[in-house]
């Protein structure tokens, strides 16, 4: 039953400061106890704490048990929670109908008591399976740690010192997937594939019910790429439902969960204040339930408008399936989001005409879609389809070709140096701002420099000879400008090589500034010689890559084709490029992919003195294929146009040698120049992505 009032107010409010209350009451209850109950739920944090200790002290056989018994306990109070939650809902509801006659301080004792019953409903249910101190909320350190699956992360090297090596494997597996840039884990995975009685079906993750919509979404997603439409409606419909169950299970959470008392500010607060007080973070509570479900383990953002986005493609699948009826119901949920779309709008008119006027066609079977041959249309609906063909045939040209569109403000323009050559360009490399240049080096330099990275680059400040972080397979070494000069000073390197190296690193930015023109200025970001070794009997059999597909400035999300400007990326480099020095080894060829980093669009073959350049954001994903014989040695180069971006640590080389600096000088000119603004190569416009990111610094990442 409703509740009435006289003055009109928020119902919803309402409604939530009453839970609130009841919150207070259950808060107030919890932290009276204190006492345990034997065969109830211990507190979770209390059992990971010891898991811990066992583990510090090498005791484990204990670490395991008691690491295992925080995670089920953990999951186990969140059924209990769930389940006192839908037990209480209806607790206290004959005394609703009072309160729509009493009014004044008897309609807040009415109140009171429903609030008062639906509490103790929860605390009585919630005393039945859990303990006191288990009911009690626990640290933001230890939700840090359960939310980040750190506790896998201790799992799996607890089950490698007890030698079960497929334990280990989902553990390590599980903290994967919400960790895909940890190396080191990525490594170890590697090495349990390689044990004897690991097999695939090892590596499964444990919190995959938490992850059911996502699984859905990318299958859906996979069923539109095939057009087979029936199993993306399927599949849409899943990832909806489990959207929605996620996202009221989150919720539930809050409300039964237990919730610190707010500090005591002010010594005239009562009941009511703090009631206040709790009913604001549950609302918070709930509100971020949204956000949560709507990201992805492994990363940061959320997915915007989630769930419009699944109604949109539930409803566009469902009219290709021929589900008309099922499409305008869908149509009608994703307006209660936005009514006063003209598109949805459109297109709900579209859908409801097409069931109306062509009776015959809706008996004898679906409505063929847009794609359907002209004379298999009704006659009645044949203007109408022409018209929507055309429309959504345009928009599907300007999807693909906005997909293909780099709104990095760079365009091609000509070389101006002599000697070199464009060997490849957008068209030879099936790319958008995509170069080839040949001639960088002679052949006298690539051996200097080849040199100085047999001397210094193992002594360097890279990996110092170390296994590669993307591959087991590889050995990995790296050497900075900055280093190079160091080495020169202690005489063990020449000093007219490391002179070179910084020379070099400046060719290559004048060309790559001449081509991709830019009103900006170029600075460079980071700048590492780096030389990829096979390791000799490790290369049978290899599956991996030397550096797993990527995308410089955003992380890429093939499954749906987004790439993510967020950190742990390098969000300010714009620019990318390799400069080759030699091509004796085997494999190591630079590829292009498309955004699913499957279809590969382009390769290159390193050779002394190419260069490699491309625009860094998500027009270009690349990797490197095994290098499985010899050595590989290339300069990686990263240039932003922010110059708080600017690679400090090629300054300091530069001021330790008294080299002028050649940035500060183009920099200058162009400001006087007063330029043009830049166009995209490959539209007029700029989405103007914002330049409020992250600072990276000793960034240590290769191409």
């Amino acid at each position: 039953m409703a509740l009435r009032f006289n003055a009109p107010v928020d119902v919803a409010l309402i409604r939530a400061f009453l839970s609130s209350c009841a919150l207070l009451f259950l808060a107030a209850g919890s932290a009276g106890a204190s006492t345990s109950v034997s065969g109830l739920l211990p507190p979770y944090d209390e059992l990971y704490y010891r898991g811990v200790r066992a583990y510090f002290t090498e005791d484990w056989e204990k670490a395991a048990e008691y690491v295992e018994l925080a995670i089920s306990t953990r999951e186990a109070l969140r059924k209990i929670r769930r389940k006192c939650h839908d037990e209480c809902l209806t607790a206290g509801d004959e005394i609703v109908s009072r309160l729509d006659t009493e009014k004044g301080s008897t309609w807040d004792l009415w109140a009171l008591d429903w609030i008062q019953q639906r509490a103790e409903c929860i605390r009585y249910c919630l005393n039945q399976a859990v303990t006191p101190a288990g009911q009690l909320p626990v640290s933001s350190d230890i939700e840090y740690e359960f939310g980040t699956r750190n506790a896998y992360n201790f799992l799996q090297l607890i089950y490698y010192q007890l030698g079960k090596p497929r334990k280990a494997a989902a553990a390590a597996y599980t903290f994967f997937m919400a960790n895909p840039s940890h190396l080191e884990m990525r490594n170890n995975i590697e090495k349990y594939r390689r044990m004897t009685g690991v097999t695939e079906d090892a590596f499964q993750d444990r919190e995959r019910e938490l992850e059911k919509h996502w699984e859905a979404y990318d299958a859906a997603v996979m069923a539109e790429s095939s057009s087979d439409w029936p199993r993306a409606v399927e599949k849409w419909k899943q990832c909806v439902n489990e959207t929605l169950k996620q996202t009221d299970e989150c919720q539930a959470q809050c409300v039964v969960a237990s919730q610190l008392l707010p500090e005591e500010t002010d010594k005239a607060e009562g009941a009511y204040e703090k009631a206040a007080a709790l009913s604001l973070a549950m609302l918070a509570c709930k509100q971020a339930c949204v956000g949560l479900v709507s990201t992805r383990p492994r990363r940061i953002s959320s997915q915007e408008d989630f769930l419009p986005l699944q109604l949109e493609h539930l409803h566009i699948a469902q009219f290709k399936a021929g589900d008309l009826k099922g499409a305008v119901q869908t149509l009608r949920s994703l307006l209660l989001f936005y009514p006063n779309d003209s598109e949805s709008l459109s297109n709900l008119q579209f859908y409801t005409e097409s069931l109306t006027s062509d009776a015959e066609a809706q008996e004898t079977g679906p409505l063929q879609d847009l794609w359907t041959p002209e004379d298999i249309v009704p006659e009645s609906l044949r203007e109408s389809w022409r018209a929507e063909r055309e429309q959504l045939n345009e928009k599907l040209k300007e999807g693909e070709k906005a997909l293909e569109v780099d709104d990095s403000g760079f365009y091609a323009g000509p070389v101006r140096l002599d000697g070199v050559t464009i060997t490849m360009d957008d068209e030879a490399l099936n790319g958008t701002n995509r170069v080839v240049l040949d001639g960088v080096l002679s052949q006298s330099e690539c051996d200097t420099v080849m040199r100085l990275a047999s001397t210094a680059a193992s002594v360097g400040d890279g990996y110092k000879g170390r296994r590669s972080p993307h591959t087991p397979h590889e050995k990995f070494e790296g050497l900075t400008v900055l280093r190079a000069f160091k080495l020169a000073q202690d005489g063990l390197v020449n000093q007219s090589d490391a002179k070179l190296l910084h020379e070099i690193g400046d060719r290559a930015r004048i060309l790559i500034h001449s081509y991709f023109r830019s009103h900006s200025a170029l600075y460079f970001s980071y700048t590492h010689l780096v030389c990829r070794s096979a390791i000799p009997g490790h290369q049978e059999g290899r599956l991996d890559l030397s550096h797993p597909v990527h995308v410089d400035n955003c992380i890429l999300e093939p499954e749906t084709r987004q790439c993510w400007r967020e950190a742990p990326a390098f969000t300010h480099r714009d620019l990318s490029a390799i400069l080759y020095l030699n091509e004796n080894f085997e494999g190591g060829e630079l590829f292009f992919t498309d955004r699913d980093a499957k279809t590969i669009t382009a390769r290159v073959r390193p050779s002394c003195g190419r260069l490699v350049a491309f625009t860094s954001g998500p027009v270009n994903p690349h990797g490197v294929t095994a290098v499985t014989e010899g050595r590989r040695c290339a300069l990686a180069l990263w240039f932003t146009t922010e110059k708080r971006h600017k690679d400090m640590e090629r300054e300091e080389a530069e001021v330790m040698l008294g080299i002028d600096k050649q940035e500060e000088k183009e920099e200058k000119a162009e400001s006087d120049s007063n330029p043009t603004p830049a166009r995209s190569g490959q539209s007029q416009t700029s989405k103007g992505r914002s330049k409020e990111r992250a600072r990276v610094s000793s960034v240590k990442d290769e191409l």
